[in-house]
């Protein structure tokens, strides 16, 4: 845009704000945004003031430029791409009943394609599915199939004797030292305690 068509953006900030406008304001603002389209800018200063109070500067008419220049690309692109499509359908003719042709190709696929590993391209699904059966069968209360009741002991059964189940070894002193000293001759640490002479 020239000097000329900034000063006209600037007045048309000046009738939204009543600012006083000069050469010195328009050299100033022709500096920032003298490469900007002149009816972009003047668009950008009506949008800034039906969105905002707030005095309009050139970085505001800047940022709106660049948001209205995006907003015409995009219709520009979606309207190519409207007429891309219609001149494809204008070419392919009427829409047909394509059915049978994918059942066909898909048909040939699995001839070619060999039987998949459902957990190998889909882990978290089976694991998801044994994890919902074993919780449906345990909601349901079926019967464990592996369960042979010929083999089930009776309650009590193991400890028939009546004594004490025998302790860990940790809870024997003296097997606990001993561990200790295998374990130590192991590593190469153990040293032999000389017994004080009496």
């Amino acid at each position: 845009m020239t000097p000329g068509d900034t000063a006209r953006v600037l007045a048309t900030c000046a009738m939204y704000d009543n600012r006083t406008v000069g050469m010195a304001d328009a050299a100033a603002w022709h500096k920032v945004i003298g490469e900007l389209d002149v009816a972009d800018a003047i668009e950008a200063v009506t949008r800034h003031y039906t969105e905002s109070t707030e005095r309009i500067m050139p970085a505001h008419v800047r940022r709106i430029v660049a948001e209205i220049r995006r907003e015409r690309h995009r219709i520009e692109r979606e309207a190519q791409d409207r007429l891309a499509i219609e001149a494809y359908a204008a070419e392919a003719g009427p829409l047909t009943d394509r059915r049978a042709e994918i059942q066909t190709f898909v048909g040939q696929m699995r001839e070619v394609l060999p039987e998949g590993d459902r957990e190998a391209l889909a882990p978290r699904t089976v694991a998801w599915e044994r994890e919902h059966r074993a919780f449906k069968r345990a909601d349901e209360a079926e019967p464990n199939p592996a369960f042979d009741p010929a083999l089930a002991k009776p309650v009590g059964e193991w400890n028939r004797s009546g004594r004490e189940a025998a302790g860990a070894w940790w809870e024997d002193e003296a097997a606990r030292e001993r561990h200790a000293k295998v374990l130590l001759a192991e590593a190469g640490r153990l040293r032999q305690v000389e017994e004080p002479e009496q």
